[in-house]
């Protein structure tokens, strides 16, 4: 782990969603006391003001051809990324917007957002940003093979579809949304297509990057093992 005056650590978390990045990125960053950067946060604020300034009533197909022709520009768009009390505080208009970017609206559009060049080169330089300043855990989907190629400390989060679709259904419930399992599943198996060929910032492990399958480990399964292997390296 980074001492004073050392480089900061950076702890890489990829993989598809739904493969429980996020909920182990801020367990694990608890444990070891670092800061959680959660990449898709971000992505979904950007989403969620670009709605806001769109009308949500647009279906997801009309809300990416409009965000590609008006050539997105994320400094206007009221959004702030900032750290409070060793936190991300992902703010729109200097509010948090907490669960507002967790619902089905946002989750249907994100892609679009994430697509566009101009946004991962936003989100990209706050995470390094993050990383002058703290040691972190980061999650994402090209942490460990663009954002942070460096970091020694590189895994891959992976799981079934079905596991997955399971999961976010329960994400779903738990903030009062109701998603069928079939529609989620579908989603997600048409999302990892669209995130392996995205022409930049693609979903793929990094060579070296260890693999560790999800499908039947809890959170608190996936943290231990993390934590075994850092172990090790550290």
């Amino acid at each position: 782990m980074s001492k004073r005056g050392a480089a900061k650590t950076v702890i890489a978390l990829d993989g598809p969603a739904g493969s429980g990045k996020s909920t182990v990125a801020s367990m694990l960053a608890e444990r070891l006391a670092y800061l959680h950067a959660d990449s898709g946060a971000i992505y979904r604020t950007l989403t969620l003001a670009w709605m806001e300034r769109m009308g949500e009533g647009l279906s997801p197909e009309d809300f990416g051809r409009l965000a590609t022709a008006d050539k997105l520009r994320p400094e206007e768009l009221g959004v702030e990324v900032r750290l409070v009390e060793g936190r991300q505080s992902n703010c729109l208009n200097g509010v948090d917007v907490g669960a507002r970017i967790r619902t089905p609206q946002v989750t249907a559009r994100i892609r679009y957002i994430a697509d566009m060049r101009a946004c991962r080169d936003v989100v990209n330089a706050q995470l390094r940003s993050f990383a002058r300043v703290a040691d972190l855990v980061v999650d994402g989907r090209d942490i460990g093979s663009v954002v942070f190629p460096e970091t020694p400390y590189k895994f891959y989060l992976d799981a079934s579809v079905q596991v997955r679709a399971e999961r976010r259904q329960g994400e779903f419930q738990r903030g009062g949304a109701q998603v069928g399992m079939e529609q989620l599943a579908r989603e997600i198996h048409e999302r990892d297509e669209q995130d392996r060929a995205r022409p930049f910032g693609a979903l793929r492990q990094a060579e070296d990057a260890i693999l560790i399958d999800t499908s039947l480990l809890s959170p608190n399964d996936v943290v231990h093992r993390l934590l075994s292997y850092l172990q090790i390296q550290f």
